[in-house]
């Protein structure tokens, strides 16, 4: 908005400029550094992003396969929570357990269609969306048969989802992508909907 302007130490701000300074800070990457963006994924590139930084790509077009997720009254203001690994084969994840806890804050909440659920690497939760649940109800009118599970299917304990601190209406997250692994062009993108750096 107001040009370029530096981001250098000064005797009035002794902490700016640290660890990293420039005459030229500016507010942002405007339509040709988004335009440059893009092509370098669809040219191969790879760019992971983190919390609201997916968010801009998805909303630019650029991980057009993500959507923002509606999360009516969710309050996420920075909790332990624990999440799911989806895909263990996937480098990103190498040696990290099958649950375990990460810091999330009220970042964007990102999805993507059913067909597409195999980019998502990582979920929020142990439980499975609502769409992805087994339906047990009757079917047609015919007479319920009740499955008995084998005994060695035994019933294990659910996970809980907050670990530390507090989420309201955290029904509305559970099952939701935390990363996501999206093909562009001939790169790919790995969207964080959290940042991993906490």
């Amino acid at each position: 908005k107001f040009g370029p302007m530096p981001y250098t130490k000064t005797a009035e701000f002794p902490s700016h400029g640290f660890p990293d300074s420039t005459q030229d800070m500016t507010g942002g990457p405007g339509f040709a550094g988004m335009a440059e963006l893009s092509r370098f994924v669809d040219e191969g590139g790879v760019i992971v992003s983190l919390d609201n930084a997916s968010q801009i790509l998805a909303e630019t077009g650029i991980i057009r396969d993500l959507q923002e997720a509606n999360a009516a009254g969710l309050f996420h203001p920075g909790s332990i929570v624990n999440v799911k690994v989806r895909k263990t084969d996937n480098p990103v994840l190498y040696g990290f357990p099958e649950v375990f806890p990460i810091f999330r804050g009220n970042g964007p909440l990102l999805q993507t269609a059913k067909y597409n659920r195999d980019m998502m690497l990582l979920q929020y939760g142990t439980k499975p969306l609502k769409d992805e649940e087994k339906y047990n109800g009757p079917i047609l009118g015919m007479p319920d048969k009740k499955e008995t599970p084998a005994p060695s299917e035994a019933v294990k304990k659910e996970a809980p989802y907050v670990l530390s601190g507090m989420v309201r209406n955290e029904q509305t997250i559970i099952g939701h992508g935390a990363i996501f692994n999206v093909p562009v062009g001939t790169g790919r993108v790995i969207a964080f909907t959290f940042d991993p750096l906490h």
